[in-house]
């Protein structure tokens, strides 16, 4: 992580917590070369998952779309909904 102050690379985690109902963590940090103390906020980044059709068309994935498509598989098979 670099020093916001300094620009230096060489900063160390002092302190880990989660922050924003454990959505993300928030990192305090001091910078080895010019001393001073910042605190940074991580959260994961989520990349959408992308489904690629016939015809080479790309649409969202859908969850409920296969729930139905397995629904509509097992409609008229001794297969329980559960």
């Amino acid at each position: 992580m670099k020093c916001p102050f300094c620009g230096k690379d060489d900063t160390r985690v002092i302190d880990s917590r989660p922050a924003d109902e454990n959505t993300s963590i928030r990192r305090r940090r001091v910078c080895d070369s010019c001393g001073k103390r910042f605190t940074t906020y991580e959260k994961v980044e989520t990349i959408p998952l992308i489904v690629i059709k016939k015809g080479d068309v790309r649409e969202p994935y859908d969850r409920a779309k296969i729930e139905a498509g397995v629904f509509r598989a097992c409609h008229k098979r001794p297969v329980s909904a559960e």
